[in-house]
This record gives structure tokens, C-alpha cells and sequence, in this order.
């Protein structure tokens, strides 16, 4: 048992810290990024956050405050109390999209929706947050490079509905290199049983162009030309569409082919997402994706098929593209999408198949350089760089009018990332200088 002495002393020194913090000013910080790396994006910002003491998480999206709710949450909300001299730091972090956050960022004036600044405390977060307070973020975390996406100099947009249009112009943003996002094709149960275990680039680009394919095409059997292969892919606000539209050789800015199936049942996961359940649509005439407007980045779709899903996952039936792969298909149709290695792991867990890419496997251990030199040698292509872009580089000590502070914290997430990062980008012995390029030595 401690002396009294030391009590008193101990408890005088936590009244003096939340003394201290309830007199500091409050500034904010606030990041939207790429859901595909969201898991390794919300484990670094806590791995931060933990290096100060008193600091944690407030409010989450997320209907728990485990481990794992809080790194798959698509919304997430820490303090900092004394992260500077008389200042508290709030950080606000959406998973809106990758392309979602060039289109912010770079506009200087579009929003995303994020848990409203100030909810809940470190002693006691609030749950399952409510998402919607409209704020304009300071940086983005994307897996695209900004060439990749449409948001470069003056623009005009269609939207916010059909028949109206908008012009923005879109700075250049400054990235800084954090690591390497990989994906993998996924298809939905009992796709290996029919002989469908890998994709090639040019089945890849066909059934993005088209829509569906028969099986024959993949397995070259004709016995197969009765059963159907469709395409699913998230909205143009995702970075990760973009990678795969680039990869495949079918073009990020190219219009495409989707389905949105009508899914029964299913239930919540350990990740806190909606997975399972049975497409009833029938196997030739599931339902295609509807046109209209995409929530992230405000500008409308008109072409059928080609929207796609807005997130990976979600707590809500039958609207996210993980529940999509994973619900069970009527016989005679099967489904593929593609998803990054954490996602395409929790889709694997619930009964979708993990297919090959031009006859290449990867299945990566984080911290096992081993499992890791599909990638980092060059044989398996789909990845991009993870990287995080700012107005002005994060080495000037102001960021287009916002301080010292959010600048001083996005260093730091710039510099512990690898730390968290699927493959490091030190680990990485081939590079690529576009998105879907070729990847070349660079030893």
C-alpha cells in the first residue's frame, strides 16, 4: 500500500493536470481518409494519442469500445488534453474515401461528415456516435495518387443532383509517404467449389466493362456457360475503385458495370459489420447498382451500374459491399469485388473465397518480412501507396491557416505509420510511378 503522503501528492497532481486542461484552449484536428486503410489509419492515431498522458478516445461510430470496433470504425473521436502548452487537441478522423478526400482537401471548401467536435470524454465514450456535424478537413489519407483522381485545376462537376453542375478548382496537395495498400479479389462462397480461384487482368477488365461474364470464360469449361460471373465495386468516391480500374487496365476515370444484389439476413461480425446472409434476387437478373448522387464527394452519377457501394462495410443490412461478397448466391451466379488485405481477411472469415492474381497469391503476416515479398519482389501488382497529402508540406510550420499543432500531429502520424502499415515502405524493393503502373527495380 502506498504512503498516504505519496496519495496526496499523486491526487494534487491529477487535479492540477485537469485543472490545467479545463483552462486550455481547444483546437481540432480533422482527417479523412481511405477505408481501405482505415484499420491501420485509426491504429496509428491511437498508437499517437497514447504517448500523452490522460489522452484517448471520446466517441466512436462504432457500437463498442474494443480493440477491434475502434479500428475497423468508420468514425472516430480522441482528446489531448495538454497536447501543447494551453492547448487541448480534439481529433476527428472520417473513413469517407480516398477520392472523397482529394475532392475536400484540394477544394478547400467541401466537407465530410464527422462525430461533432467535443462529444463524449476519455473517461466515458460514447458509443455507436451519431455522424453529421459538416466540416471541412485539414488533411487526407489516401491510396491513390492525386493524378489518379479527377480533382487537379478547375473542374466542372455534375451534381449535387442530375442536371445541375458545379466548378471547383483543386490545388496540387503535398503527400508524404507512409506505405504500401494491398488488395485482393475476393468472390463470394462456394466460388472455389465451381472452379473459380483466380483472375487474370484481362477477365478482370471484361467483366468490369461488361458487367458479368460466364464462368466458362474463367474455367474454360463449357459445361460452365450457364452460370454467371458479375462485377461489384465501390463508388467513385473510394480510392481503392480507382487502383483496381487502374490495375485491370480498364481506366480509373472509366465508366462501369455493377451489381447491388438484394441480400436476407445475415448478421454483425467481430469487426462490427454486417456480413452473410442470402441473395434472393434471381441468378440471371440480380439488381444493378441505381445511378444518383455519391454522399462523399457531392457529385451525381447518371449512369446505372456505375455508382457502387459508398463503404466496404457497415452496421446496417444489406448496404455495405463486405455483406455484398459474403451473403450466399442463388446456384447459377457468383460475385467478385475487390477489397484490401484486412477486409478481404474478415470476408474470408464469413465464407468468401480469396482468388489469386494473374496465377500470384498473397497472404500477408504484419511484421513477417517473408510472408511479404510478393509485394516488396515485384510478382503481385495490385497495390498503391499509402500517403498522406496536406495543402502546403507538413515541414512549414503553418498549413494554409490552421497552426503549429495539427501539423506537429500529422508529423506524427507520418512517422509512425510504418509501425502500422500492411507492407513498409522500407521493406519495399520495386516502386511504380502511377497508380496500375508497371513496377520496376529499385535496386
Amino acid at each position: 500500500m502506498k504512503p498516504l503522503k505519496h496519495l496526496i501528492l499523486a491526487s494534487a497532481l491529477a487535479a492540477s493536470l485537469v485543472s490545467s486542461a479545463l483552462a486550455n484552449t481547444t483546437q481540432y484536428v480533422h482527417i479523412v481518409g481511405a477505408p481501405a486503410y482505415r484499420q491501420n489509419g485509426n491504429d496509428t492515431i491511437t498508437a499517437v494519442v497514447a504517448g500523452f498522458t490522460g489522452a484517448g478516445l471520446t466517441a466512436t461510430s462504432a457500437t463498442s469500445t474494443t480493440a477491434a470496433a475502434i479500428e475497423s470504425a468508420k468514425q472516430n473521436q480522441w482528446l489531448i488534453p495538454n497536447y501543447a502548452t494551453g492547448i487541448n487537441l480534439i481529433v476527428n478522423v472520417t473513413w469517407a474515401g480516398s477520392t472523397a478526400g482529394f475532392a475536400s482537401v484540394a477544394s478547400g471548401s467541401i466537407t465530410q461528415k464527422y462525430i461533432a467536435d467535443g462529444t463524449g470524454t476519455v473517461a466515458s465514450p460514447v458509443t455507436g456516435a451519431a455522424v453529421g456535424t459538416a466540416i471541412q478537413p485539414d488533411f487526407t489519407l489516401s491510396d491513390t495518387f492525386q493524378a489518379t483522381t479527377i480533382y487537379n485545376g478547375t473542374v466542372k462537376l455534375e451534381g449535387p443532383t442530375a442536371s445541375t453542375s458545379f466548378t471547383k478548382t483543386y490545388q496540387t496537395l503535398n503527400p508524404s509517404l507512409l506505405g504500401v495498400e494491398a488488395y485482393r479479389w475476393v468472390a463470394s462462397p462456394g466460388a472455389a467449389a465451381q472452379g473459380l480461384t483466380n483472375l487474370t487482368t484481362l477477365e478482370a477488365q471484361l467483366l468490369y466493362e461488361n458487367g458479368s461474364l460466364p464462368l466458362a470464360f474463367f474455367t474454360g469449361k463449357n459445361s460452365d456457360e450457364n452460370t454467371t460471373v458479375y462485377a461489384l465495386s465501390r463508388d467513385p468516391g473510394s480510392g481503392s475503385r480507382l487502383v483496381a480500374l487502374a490495375e485491370t487496365g480498364v481506366g480509373p476515370q472509366s465508366t462501369i458495370y455493377t451489381y447491388d444484389p438484394t441480400i436476407s439476413g445475415g448478421s454483425i461480425d467481430s469487426e462490427n459489420n454486417y456480413v452473410g446472409g442470402t441473395i434472393t434476387d434471381p441468378a440471371d437478373n440480380p439488381r444493378v447498382y441505381a445511378a444518383g448522387l455519391i454522399p462523399s464527394t457531392g457529385v451525381w452519377d447518371p449512369n446505372a451500374g456505375d455508382t457502387g457501394y459508398p463503404s466496404f462495410g457497415t452496421t446496417v443490412q444489406g448496404t455495405g459491399l463486405l455483406q455484398a461478397i459474403t451473403a450466399t448466391p442463388p446456384s447459377g451466379a457468383i460475385f467478385i469485388t475487390y477489397l484490401n488485405i484486412d477486409d478481404s481477411t474478415e470476408a474470408a472469415a464469413s465464407g468468401a473465397e480469396i482468388l489469386s492474381w494473374n496465377g500470384i497469391s498473397f497472404s500477408p503476416t504484419i511484421g513477417n518480412l517473408s510472408t511479404l515479398t510478393p509485394v516488396t519482389e515485384g510478382q503481385y501488382t495490385f497495390w498503391s501507396y499509402e500517403q498522406l497529402f496536406a495543402p502546403t508540406p507538413l515541414g512549414t510550420s503553418v498549413v494554409d491557416g490552421y497552426g503549429t499543432n495539427q501539423v506537429s500531429f500529422a508529423n506524427a502520424l507520418v512517422a509512425k505509420f510504418p509501425t502500422y502499415a500492411e507492407v513498409p515502405y522500407s521493406a519495399l524493393n520495386v516502386g511504380k510511378t502511377v497508380d496500375g503502373g508497371v513496377v520496376t527495380p529499385n535496386y
